[in-house]
């Protein structure tokens, strides 16, 4: 990756930068300080519920998993409600350094969306790809923001070399428009068949070795993915959304992490009954349309799915 550090105070520099390339790369942007605090706070949690390992100390030590199997659902939501809580979480995301940045992108003032998520990637040096979302467009209409434009700020809380894994980008991407991923978004770890996503291997990706700190900025449309995490700690980032004042996005991005994804865990049990099957015949094509409909809408009842299977039947039919 290309590193920006040296343009911060440049504004035009910057915004030229993210348009020919779709992302801004900074060996070191936010405060130390508050990155350290946030790690310790996140390390203490995962302690507390024996996701890591009891011993070394909070903010300098690495997260070094525990063994055994990877925390249940149950578990893992039980840490996100308390990681999106805390206040040095809150203030991460609120970086002037970051937020200072992204303006300058933007040129008018951003809105932090209240959608803040955690990245606790698990060792498994046995998969060739990382646990999760595949490779992804955050724009992707799939995914329910309905925004035009907003950007990612992807920040590194440990050092994070080839073994860890870490967070990668194809260069001008976001010029591509919409690019066609396969499969449908799932909710939770436990739905996950790894066929959403867009074709990694088709496309030319750039990453680096992060330190604590190390934050990537991108664009909606920028196409990215986590790497594999072969090593034996958990790898600890975060990232946080950012849109310009002006504009507007769905309930998503003023919502916390967790409750959103409670939301698209009710959605998905609804479009999977067999009864909206059987009442509709709805096919796998309809059904993720019928599921991007639910989490624009908020909506997550049956009767709202058979309706709009029958809406989007309708306007097929009319296209035809």
């Amino acid at each position: 990756m290309t590193d920006s550090s040296g343009a911060i105070g440049d504004p035009q520099w910057l915004r030229k930068r993210m348009e020919e390339d779709g992302y801004l790369y900074f060996e070191r942007l936010v405060d130390l300080d508050q990155v350290h605090a946030t790690k310790g706070d996140i390390v203490r949690i995962l302690r507390e519920h024996h996701i890591v390992e009891a011993a070394g100390p909070e903010a300098d030590g690495d997260a070094l998993w525990s063994g055994g199997p990877q925390p249940t659902e149950a578990e893992y939501m039980e840490v996100y409600d308390r990681i999106v809580r805390l206040e040095s979480f809150q203030a991460l995301a609120r970086s002037p350094e970051l937020v200072a940045v992204i303006e300058a992108i933007c040129d008018e003032q951003v809105q932090v969306w209240e959608q803040q998520l955690v990245r606790l990637v698990y060792p498994d040096p046995e998969v060739a790809a990382a646990q999760g979302v595949g490779a992804h467009q955050d724009g992707d209409p799939k995914l329910g923001y309905r925004a035009t434009r907003f950007y990612t700020g992807w920040i590194s809380l440990m050092r994070i070399d080839e073994s860890v894994g870490g967070l990668a980008v194809v260069p001008g991407s976001h010029r591509m428009g919409v690019l066609q991923s396969a499969g449908t978004v799932a909710s939770s770890a436990a739905r996950r068949s790894g066929a959403y996503g867009l074709d990694a291997g088709a496309l030319e990706w750039v990453t680096v070795d992060y330190e604590p700190g190390s934050t990537v900025i991108f664009a909606c449309l920028t196409a990215h993915r986590g790497l594999p995490n072969r090593s034996d700690r958990i790898r600890l980032s975060c990232d946080f959304r950012y849109q310009p004042a002006s504009e507007t996005a769905s309930w998503l991005a003023h919502t916390l992490g967790p409750d959103v994804r409670r939301t698209a865990q009710q959605i998905d049990e609804t479009v999977s009954r067999r009864a909206l099957y059987v009442t509709t015949g709805a096919t796998p094509e309809v059904v993720g349309q019928v599921r991007q409909r639910m989490l624009e809408e908020r909506s997550t009842t049956l009767e709202r799915a058979q309706e709009l299977v029958r809406e989007i039947g309708a306007g097929a039919v009319e296209g035809v």
